[in-house]
């Protein structure tokens, strides 16, 4: 390029750059550095005509100058004609088919909260405030690009004094699409639970009933929460019996970061992203001997915290000083509401009162739950802040994709021109609200990129509803297995084309011999896996009854380690749990293979351990086990439980026993669930000094374990091991890896043969 054709220059930008304030950015950019032309947002990103002799400084400074909630993923520089403009603009967006990565939701930012504090700024106090750097995105949008006319914000008229702002290139909400002040934005109410309008200030309302112990559901920005004092047993308690949440683990926010403080340890890495730009829930060590419920996370030391990430939370909390429970608004495991008529039908007799506000919701977004591992985020839902996630790859797909994802922790992934787009947390697929919710995200996401998928993916599990969903379409659609998609979601996130050693633990995937898979290694790329090991399968007493009965499976594995009479005579917290007919009856299930379905998986195992340490013999929620487990296991690296691998089988009844003589010591727990984890590590360790060439790859629930995952990053460091951060390391990423097989093994146009079969 000649010096003279480097004044001239045409910029495409690709990545998060769409309602962030990029624009407003470049405009300011462009002046400081005497540069004439235009900025304009198309579908496929924003595009720039640059001309002036500061170019190159100019462009310095998009790429290393962005707003905070900004992401590029690629820049392209080329010359351009020579053209006069007087002075730089900011035009209007085209429309057309999109393949911009879509803005996302960012909480409340200190230049606002600011605003918000001092009572001679207009909008003192005003709990929708918002600017390019905060608020709704992702959840007001009906179509982009994103402007204010296609989302939810349309039906609000800006005054004058907005307008100024809105219309202001050098405003901090030049085009901040959601803005609005208390003369011309939402409004908050409040009802009962029977939607009946209740008179007085809404906030005042609410802080009277959470301050009486009652719950009430709140609006955010991607659905309601449910509140209550957390520091109350009663309150707790009844959230629990309404919501028939026996023991899951229920998030908290807190007031301020030092309120925080005084109820958990968190470190320097956990308390960026508590205070950061997206305020997740994330998960720490709870302090002991604090005010809080033991009922908030019964039997674990851990608890999912968060700061106020709305002003309407914030004005929640001006007046009252204990923390609050805030989970999702919905029945367990099923999506989040978004409407005040679906919390009065369906959580009607859960909630006393309804703290309420008109501006809609159109993409529901639950929150997200990060946790941190040797200083690496593990992302455990994707949720509001991150969602949807937007990934460039290098195929340029002629023809697009969507893939359908898991059963549980349900999400969806589109692939379309260059990007790979993962959807949200949508929930556990089997009911009506789930299943219906996953079908609205296929249309928003067909809606917001103009797509008409021809090939769609799903999981090889043919009773799975995504599985009949792909099938009954008629579009050409092709299966991955389960344990595969592990493996390639986190070649996806980190662009991996070559062999890795693949570990895919989790509770339950369809494996291609029909069995329950979930403690698979792999040898694995982009076109297809060789299994080279998994556990020696052992017995699900009573199929999926055993899912909720750890017992049943530890049952199963003394069946494969003792004779019958001899188990009948262990001492063991196992066979205290059952009456001696029971297990008789158990054990001619398992000998005569009766409703007994054989799995290899590392999740179950987890569960099993858990019945045999005396841990927990019944679950109230998935892996309940491995978190209580986890409560005991501290720093020592412990030596690991015996076990054989012949022929890359592993074989564990010799840990089962060493497992039984030590429940006879007076306190074991601690020692079972260390020697446990470093059971799991030496059995990786195994795998990966037969195949020293290979960088490891791992993917699956199990690796939710925050102890298993930092003496992976220690073990293994971080040049040849690969886990997940920006996406979700359990089922949520499903759809991801079935999107890069198929980005990968898409036939071309010209071919008829339908996918190719790694």
């Amino acid at each position: 390029m000649s010096a003279e054709s480097s004044y001239n220059i045409l910029i495409t930008v690709k990545g998060v750059v769409q309602g962030v304030g990029f624009r407003p950015f470049v405009y300011r950019e462009a002046l400081a550095y005497s540069i004439n032309g235009f900025v304009i947002n198309t579908p496929d990103g924003v595009v720039i005509e640059a001309h002036g002799e500061n170019t190159d400084l100019f462009v310095h400074a998009i790429k290393t100058d962005l707003p905070p909630r900004a992401r590029i993923d690629s820049i392209t520089v080329e010359p351009c004609e020579d053209a006069e403009y007087e002075g730089f603009e900011i035009r209007e967006s085209t429309l057309g088919g999109a393949s911009a990565a879509i803005p996302l939701d960012s909480a409340l930012c200190p230049a606002c909260e600011a605003e918000m504090d001092d009572p001679s700024n207009r909008r003192y106090r005003y709990p929708f405030i918002n600017c390019t750097d905060c608020g709704p995105r992702y959840t007001i949008i009906q179509t982009p690009p994103y402007d204010r006319v296609r989302t939810s914000m349309k039906h609000f008229t800006m005054c004058p004094a907005c307008e100024a702002e809105y219309t202001d290139p050098a405003s901090r909400r030049y085009h901040a699409e959601p803005i609005s002040c208390p003369d011309c934005g939402p409004q908050l109410h409040f009802c009962d639970n029977s939607g009946n309008a209740m008179t007085g200030d809404p906030v005042d309302l609410a802080l009277s009933l959470l301050k009486e112990g009652k719950i009430i559901a709140l609006k955010g920005l991607g659905g309601y929460h449910l509140m209550c004092d957390a520091t109350s047993d009663s309150a707790v308690e009844t959230l629990r019996l309404r919501k028939h949440r026996k023991a899951k683990p229920l998030a908290v926010m807190f007031r301020t970061l030092e309120q925080l403080e005084r109820y958990a340890q968190i470190s320097e890495e956990e308390k960026k992203h508590i205070v950061g730009s997206i305020k997740p829930i994330v998960i720490v060590r709870a302090r002991k001997d604090t005010d809080l419920s033991s009922l908030i996370a019964p039997s674990i030391d851990r608890i999912g915290v968060f700061l106020p990430y709305t002003p309407l939370h914030r004005r929640l909390f001006e007046r009252i000083d204990f923390p609050l429970v805030a989970t999702s608004a919905n029945i367990s495991d099923e999506p989040i509401l978004i409407r005040r008529s679906e919390i009065i039908n369906r959580l009607g007799r859960v909630v006393d009162g309804i703290l309420d506000h008109d501006r809609t919701i159109i993409n529901a977004l639950d929150d997200a739950v990060i946790q941190l591992a040797y200083g690496k985020v593990v992302m455990l839902r994707m949720g509001r802040g991150f969602a949807p996630h937007t990934l460039a790859h290098t195929v340029s797909l002629p023809k697009e994709i969507l893939a359908l994802g898991a059963h549980q922790k349900s999400t969806i992934a589109l692939g379309v021109k260059e990007n790979m787009v993962l959807s949200g947390h949508i929930g556990d697929l089997g009911s009506v609200e789930a299943d219906g919710y996953f079908e609205r995200t296929i249309q928003t996401f067909k809606r917001f990129y103009e797509s008409v998928p021809e090939y769609w993916v799903h999981d090889l599990h043919p009773a799975y509803y995504s599985t009949r969903y792909a099938v009954e379409t008629k579009k050409e659609h092709y299966g991955v297995q389960h344990h595969y998609a592990h493996i390639l979601a986190c070649m996806a996130e980190y662009g991996l084309h070559e062999k890795v050693l693949g570990f895919a633990f989790d509770g339950t995937g369809y494996g291609d011999d029909g069995n329950l898979w979930g403690g698979e290694i792999m040898i694995a790329d982009t076109h297809g896996y060789t299994r080279i090991g998994c556990l020696k399968p052992f017995a699900l007493l009573g199929g999926d009854k055993a899912i909720k009965e750890p017992r049943r499976i530890a049952l199963s594995l003394l069946f494969e380690r003792y004779p019958l009479e001899e188990v009948l005579s262990l001492n063991s917290p196992v066979i205290d749990a059952f009456l001696p007919h029971e297990i008789r009856t158990l054990h001619h299930m398992w000998s005569k293979k009766i409703n007994a379905p054989l799995s290899s998986s590392m999740g179950r195992l987890f569960d099993g351990v858990a019945s045999l340490g005396g841990f927990v013999q019944t679950l109230d929620y998935e892996g309940q086990g491995g978190m209580m487990m986890e409560s005991f296991v501290d720093e020592s690296l412990s030596e690991p439980f015996s076990f054989d691998v012949c022929e890359g089988v592993i074989d564990l009844s010799k840990m089962v026993g060493e497992i039984v003589e030590l429940t006879t010591l007076p306190d074991p727990k601690g020692v079972i669930a260390n020697r446990f984890i470093a059971t799991v590590m030496a059995m990786m360790e195994h795998f990966s000094i037969l195949h020293p060439q290979l960088p490891l790859a791992v993917g699956g629930g199990v690796f939710q374990n925050r102890t298993l995952m930092e003496r992976l990053y220690r073990r293994f460091g971080e040049k040849r091991f690969y886990a997940q951060q920006q996406t979700p390391i359990n089922d949520g990423s499903i759809a991801l890896g079935q999107l890069y097989y198929a980005v990968h093994n898409l036939p071309s146009p010209e071919d008829t043969g339908g996918f190719t079969n790694g």
